[in-house]
């Protein structure tokens, strides 16, 4: 195994809570009611997917552009990438412990790259990764195996010597049907997902602490 692709939001970083309240948030700035299937629903898209999404469902009632609904999705997240978010328990010491031991990195999000790498520059962790791509750059959602393929080809690996790290089982279903072995990784608030990863991943874990030995090193047996 020669590199590592890691998802973003749920799984370097504590966001999920922030992105279901976005969702929230703006549905109701347009008087439209929320229903967990429609956060369900946005989970498998890009951001620009997702502008589309609320744009169509707002139809009815106001006319937006895109534009306008990702700069409101945009506004609503300002900050809190640059200021609050955390990393996940445990993630700082595996990606250094991988590090170490010559694994090549990269990020693969459906958020905004930038916001993602302004996280994880303030956490201390950015420098780790070679480079940081979202969905909307490779012009694709997770459904597609496009941005996985992407990552591995800029890494110089083939998929089947490629780990993905996932938290949703839309992405992790997508890199394993196109090779790579992925290990799910539990988000806050996912007990659904986690029934639902651990049966299309090669390992489940519910911290990045079972993926370290006591000494530190990566252990992904």
């Amino acid at each position: 195994m020669k590199a590592m692709i890691f998802d973003a939001d749920g799984t370097l970083l504590d966001s999920m809570g922030l992105w279901r309240q976005i969702d929230r948030d703006f549905l109701a700035a347009h008087h439209y009611p929320y229903s967990v299937a429609i956060s369900e629903q946005v989970e498998t898209m890009s951001l620009q997917q997702s502008a589309e999404y609320f744009r169509q469902l707002l139809s009815g009632q106001e006319t937006l552009s895109i534009q306008q609904i990702t700069a409101e999705l945009d506004a609503l997240c300002a900050g809190a990438y640059e200021n609050e978010i955390q990393a996940m328990p445990f993630v700082p010491e595996f990606l250094a412990a991988a590090h170490r031991e010559g694994y090549q990195m990269c990020v693969a999000t459906a958020s905004k790259k930038v916001q993602i790498a302004q996280a994880l520059g303030r956490l201390g962790l950015l420098d780790y990764f070679q480079f940081v791509v979202d969905a909307d750059e490779v012009g694709a959602a997770k459904t597609d195996p496009a941005i996985f393929l992407a990552c591995a080809a800029r890494l110089g690996s083939l998929p089947k010597e490629t780990w993905v790290f996932e938290d949703a089982p839309h992405a992790a279903k997508t890199a394993a049907s196109a090779g790579f072995p992925v290990i799910g990784v539990h988000a806050p608030g996912g007990a659904k997902q986690a029934d639902l990863l651990r049966g299309c991943c090669q390992k489940f874990v519910l911290s990045f602490s079972m993926l370290l030995t006591p000494e530190k090193s990566v252990n992904l047996c």
